[in-house]
């Protein structure tokens, strides 16, 4: 990289050859020149802040007014050559930045090609997040087994083999987020084939599984979310300690004794929505209590209404309401 020479920091004449030789955009080495000088005014501000916030801690015995002049005119030549030697790098960025105004605007063939490119790399990138946590985990664990010889190998070994399959170390990448539902009948269409996986793996209706996705978020509306993006949680299952993935905490309504109140919990998020229907399905094959509604999936009213009476709801009408969907569902389904 070719820097300026930074001379003095007071040589106004370096300031007007500055000005005088600046003619276009396309004169890099200005280019270069100005960004050096606006990093080094930057860093001068910067030196300026830090003396100000230490002058608590002065002494009448150890400054003076010709003590902070020299210090001044020391901190400003100082600025001047750690811009000029690129040692801060913001000059290198207002120039890359500048100089990116003067390539033309990608057309849209290239603007799409970009996107394609990216969602093909999301795949590789995330399995490959995923292997490093995993080598991580087994140099520990081999760590460990060095450290502690006493200790037993089998148990070591059931501990690295659990961590590397079940824990996640690295968080998961997030698909590119998805454009917001326009109505109920968007909604239907965008889950219908994720509903209709999960509903085979069931035995049940796919459409009293959109309903209660659907009562669940508002049509999509109301999926939780936090400051970091949405969960794309659509059923609403909580995080406890068994769930060892991502978690949204955010308020919810839970009714007791047929009262409705607010409280804080923690929701499971998912990197998709089809993640949220194969955990719908996990969840639901995981929990005995919800023997009754898998052994009747075929009428989707009684299972909806085994799977409330389990306690999947604490809200005392919530079969009657996603049966009502339902049919809402069914007409949008035609």
């Amino acid at each position: 990289m070719k820097s300026t020479d930074p001379g003095f920091i007071n040589d106004l004449a370096n300031l007007d050859r500055l000005r005088a030789g600046i003619k276009g955009k396309g004169d890099k080495e200005n280019l270069r020149a100005a960004a050096e000088q606006f990093e080094a005014l930057f860093t001068q501000m910067l030196f300026k802040s830090m003396r100000q916030a230490n002058e608590v801690f002065e002494s009448d015995l150890m400054s003076s007014s010709n003590t902070k002049f020299f210090e001044e005119m020391r901190d400003q030549q100082m600025s001047s050559e750690l811009s000029a030697r690129g040692s801060l790098g913001l000059a290198d960025l207002i120039v890359e930045q500048l100089a990116a105004l003067d390539k033309p605007p990608a057309t849209p063939e290239a603007q799409a090609k970009a996107e394609e490119e990216k969602a093909a790399n999301f795949e590789a990138l995330q399995k490959s997040r995923q292997v490093s946590a995993n080598d991580v985990l087994a140099k520990v664990f081999a760590q460990q087994e060095t450290e502690q010889p006493s200790k037993d190998k089998a148990t070591l070994a059931a501990s690295a083999t659990a961590a590397t399959e079940n824990s996640v170390v690295l968080p998961p990448l997030r698909q590119p987020k998805d454009k917001p539902f326009a109505s109920p009948q968007d909604f239907v269409s965008r889950m219908r084939p994720f509903a209709e996986k999960a509903a085979g793996l069931l035995g049940t209706d796919p459409a009293v599984l959109i309903a209660q996705a659907a009562l669940e978020t508002g049509w999509g509306k109301k999926v939780v979310r936090n400051a970091a993006g949405d969960s794309n949680n659509l059923f609403n299952i909580k995080a406890d300690q068994r769930w060892a993935g991502n978690k949204v905490a955010t308020q919810t309504l839970e009714y007791h004794d047929g009262i409705p109140v607010q409280e804080r919990a923690a929701f499971r998020s998912y990197n998709s929505y089809e993640d949220s229907f194969n955990d719908y399905v996990r969840f639901l094959n995981d929990n005995p209590r919800y023997a009754d509604a898998l052994a009747s999936p075929e009428d989707p009213r009684r299972f909806i209404r085994n799977l409330h009476k389990a306690g999947y709801a604490t809200d005392p009408k919530y079969a009657d309401k996603i049966i009502n969907v339902m049919d809402t569902v069914r007409k949008l389904m035609k």
